[in-house]
């Protein structure tokens, strides 16, 4: 399996079976990828950094509603919880993307925005790869992400949505994440393959959105 990164919120998942890109952005700084292709296209909320899927070549099946969805090769369950600490009343509703593919558990956080209930936390435990919020402005607090790591325990653990140079609204600064990681690997480039030897050990790991393979 590799993980490619795009900036933000915006991944590129692919197997030797199938592709799938979650949480496509529109015009918010970064550059916008001219010909990425996919199968399914993942949104796990409506607003414009997270949900412009046509720029999304080769007619791919768009998922956006919660709920489980069993599909070639992969099972996916989109998780209804907030965009914000207040039950939705300032940002509306959001979806964990939860996958099963490749014999592995991924887990998108899309923009959570509070501490999961302990039913979420149960369903989404022991990952192999988190996707997480970690730039606080819009999304959880870091306090309340640690507890949600301690609980459910991710082998790798992957940064999104946080400020950069690129960015042209303010977000928090990855270091104020990474400063309290145990582990973290910083491997300088958008691309990474998911080897048995990467999760041998809990990390950190920091893709480099700007470093395209």
């Amino acid at each position: 399996m590799k993980l490619e990164y795009y900036g933000h919120s915006f991944w590129r998942i692919v197997t030797d079976s199938i592709s799938i890109v979650i949480d496509p952005f529109d015009n918010i700084g970064y550059p916008i990828p001219q010909h990425l292709k996919a199968d399914y296209v993942f949104v796990s909320h409506e607003h414009h950094d997270h949900n412009n899927v046509s720029i999304i070549k080769g007619n791919p099946r768009i998922i956006r509603d919660s709920g489980l969805y069993e599909l070639p090769d992969m099972k996916a369950e989109f998780i209804s919880v907030f965009h914000d600490n207040e039950n939705g009343v300032r940002r509306g509703k959001n979806n964990i993307i939860m996958l099963i593919l490749d014999g592995l558990k991924i887990i998108h956080c899309g923009d959570l925005g509070h501490l999961p209930s302990s039913n979420v936390l149960t369903k989404i435990d022991n990952p192999d790869l988190l996707l997480v919020p970690v730039g606080e402005v819009y999304t959880i607090a870091l306090k309340e992400i640690w507890q949600m790591i301690k609980s459910i325990k991710p082998r790798l653990i992957f940064p999104m949505h946080f400020k950069t140079t690129a960015l042209g609204f303010q977000l928090g600064e990855l270091a104020a994440f990474t400063q309290s990681s145990v582990n973290v690997f910083n491997h300088g480039k958008n691309t990474i393959e998911i080897t048995q030897e990467l999760l041998s050990s809990e990390k950190t790991v920091i893709l480099n959105w700007a470093n395209k393979e």
